[in-house]
C-alpha cells in the first residue's frame, strides 16, 4: 500500500465507528480474504459488513466462480454487465446458466413450470435476470398478483437487490412469527432485513423485560430489523433511567427507535417535570414513542393554563379534543392512585377511599403532589403516617409548613404524645376548617360538583 493510500485509510478509520470498522474486517476474513488482501483493497471497509456479505452471496448465486476482493469491490459495475460480457471476461464460466444458478438457491423451490429458466438469454444484463427471477419467485411464494409485486418493488427498492438466500430466510422467519402472506407483502421492509440478526434476537432476547418478543414482532414487524446490539443498548438506556420492566414489556415497540433517539428523548423528559413525573406509569414509554406529539400537546395545554396533564391525553391520537372542549383540567383517577402508590410504596386500598372523599383529589398537578411528598419525607414523616393522612398530599408544602407550625405551637398538644399520623391529620384539620368545617369531619359526604363531573367522566 502506498504512503498516500495509507494516510487516506487512517483518516477514514478515525472517522468510523470502531465496532462497524472491526465488523467489516471480520466479515472480510469470514469471506476468505487475508489481511494483505484487505489492505490492498481498503474500500471493502467503507460500507456496512452485512451489505458486503450480501453482495458476495449474490455474486455467488449468480454464477461467479471466484469472487476476489477486486470483484466484490466493483460489485455494482459487474451487476450491470451483460451475462455474455461476464463470460467473455472469464468472471462467469461459459457453461453456467445464470438463471438456473440463481434458481438453485430458492427455498422452497417452486414447482416445475412456475419459472421457465430457458427464457433467459446471455444477452440480458445480469441484474435484469436477478430482478425478473425475484419477481416470479415472490409472486409464487407470497401468492401475490403481478400488481402487488410491482408495488412491493416500487415501495421497497432494496428488495430487488436482495440475495436470494436471505430473502427466502426472511419469508420463513416472517411466517414463523405468524405474519400472513398479505401482511408480508404490505410490510415489505421485512424482506430486506438481515435474517441473522432476527434469529439472534429471537434466541437471546425472546423474553426481554419479561415480555414476549415474538408476539411483539407480530404486532410491530419492524422489530425484526433491529440488531441484537441495539436491543442491548436500548434496554441498558431504559434501565439507566429507571424504567421498570413492566413499562418496557408493555411497549416493546420502543426497540424500533435508535439508541440515540431513546436516550435523547428520555433526557428531554427528565428536564420536563410534567412528563418526568409520569415515569411510574406502565404506559410511560408512549411519551418516548410519541415524543413530539406529547411535547406539542403539553405546550398547548400550558398556553390554556391547564395544569393537569394525564398521560392518555398527551400520547393518544384523539383524546385531547374532548378534553379541551370540556375544559377538564383534571388528572386521571387511576394515574393519581398509582402515582401515590409509587411514592408511598403502599397499596392504594389503604388510602384511596379517604383520598377520593376530597372534592379536588383529581385537580392537583402530579408534580405538586410529588413536591409535597418530598417535603414531608425531608422533615422525617414516614410513609405509613402520610398514608393515614393521604389528603395532605393535595396541598402545597408552604401551607403545610404553616399548618404544622400551628400544631406544634398548640399548648394542649404539647402535654400529650402525638403520633406522626395524628400531627398530619391535625395539620389537615387546620388547612380545611377555613373552607368548609361541618362539625362531623373535614370533608362533606355529599358529592360536590367536581366529584359529579369526575364520576360522569369515569
Amino acid at each position: 500500500m502506498a504512503s498516500s493510500e495509507a494516510k487516506t485509510l487512517v483518516s477514514k478509520i478515525t472517522q468510523r465507528d470502531p465496532d462497524k470498522f472491526l465488523g467489516c474486517i471480520n466479515m472480510c476474513r469470514n469471506l476468505g480474504y487475508g489481511d494483505n488482501e484487505i489492505l490492498e483493497y481498503p474500500g471493502l471497509l467503507n460500507g456496512p459488513p452485512m451489505v458486503l456479505e450480501q453482495h458476495f452471496m449474490s455474486l455467488e448465486e449468480g454464477g461467479f466462480e471466484k469472487i476476489t476482493p477486486h470483484i466484490l469491490l466493483k460489485y455494482r459495475k459487474y451487476f450491470s454487465k451483460k451475462i455474455c460480457t461476464l463470460k467473455e471476461d472469464k468472471l462467469v464460466p461459459e457453461h453456467i446458466n445464470v438463471a438456473e444458478s440463481f434458481g438453485h438457491y430458492f427455498d422452497p423451490h417452486p414447482e416445475d413450470g412456475v419459472i421457465d429458466y430457458k427464457q433467459f438469454k446471455d444477452e440480458e444484463r445480469w441484474r435484469d435476470v436477478h430482478y425478473k427471477l425475484l419477481k416470479m419467485y415472490l409472486k409464487w411464494r407470497l401468492k401475490a398478483s403481478t400488481e402487488e409485486i410491482d408495488v412491493l418493488f416500487r415501495t421497497h427498492k432494496m428488495v430487488q437487490n436482495k440475495c436470494i438466500r436471505y430473502l427466502c430466510e426472511n419469508i420463513k422467519l416472517a411466517l414463523d412469527i405468524g405474519l400472513p402472506l398479505k401482511r408480508i407483502i404490505r410490510s415489505g421492509y421485512i424482506l430486506h432485513s438481515y435474517p441473522k440478526y432476527t434469529k439472534e434476537v429471537l434466541r437471546d432476547f425472546a423474553n426481554i423485560a419479561g415480555g414476549d418478543l415474538k408476539q411483539a414482532m407480530y404486532r410491530s414487524p419492524k422489530l425484526c430489523m433491529v440488531s441484537p446490539k441495539n436491543y442491548a443498548k436500548i434496554y441498558g438506556i431504559l434501565k439507566e433511567h429507571e424504567i421498570p420492566d413492566e413499562a418496557i414489556r408493555n411497549k416493546l415497540s420502543i426497540f424500533q427507535l435508535s439508541p440515540q433517539t431513546v436516550k435523547h428523548r428520555l433526557e428531554e423528559i427528565d428536564k420536563m417535570p410534567e412528563l418526568k413525573v409520569l415515569k411510574f406509569h406502565k404506559q410511560f414509554l408512549r411519551l418516548v414513542l410519541y415524543h413530539h406529539r406529547a411535547k406539542s400537546r403539553l405546550c398547548f395545554m400550558e398556553e390554556l393554563q391547564m395544569k393537569c396533564v394525564p398521560l392518555r391525553i398527551l400520547s393518544q391520537q384523539t383524546s385531547i379534543d374532548m378534553h379541551i372542549r370540556d375544559s377538564r383540567d383534571i388528572n386521571d383517577c387511576k394515574e393519581v392512585m398509582l402515582f401515590i402508590k409509587n411514592l408511598l410504596k403502599i397499596d392504594p386500598k389503604h388510602f384511596e377511599k379517604s383520598l377520593r372523599r376530597h372534592p379536588y383529589h383529581l385537580a392537583v398537578p402530579l408534580p405538586q403532589i410529588e413536591d409535597t411528598y418530598r417535603y414531608l419525607h425531608k422533615i422525617k414523616f414516614k410513609n405509613e403516617a402520610i398514608c393515614k393522612a393521604s389528603s395532605i398530599l393535595l396541598y402545597p408544602k408552604e401551607k403545610i409548613k404553616e399548618a404544622l407550625l400551628a400544631v406544634r405551637k398548640n399548648s394542649l398538644i404539647g402535654k400529650v404524645h402525638v403520633s406522626q399520623a395524628q400531627r398530619l391529620n391535625l395539620a389537615l384539620y387546620n388547612l380545611e376548617k377555613k373552607h368548609h368545617f361541618t362539625g362531623d369531619g373535614i370533608w362533606p359526604e355529599l358529592s360536590t360538583e367536581c366529584e359529579t363531573e369526575l364520576k360522569t367522566k369515569e
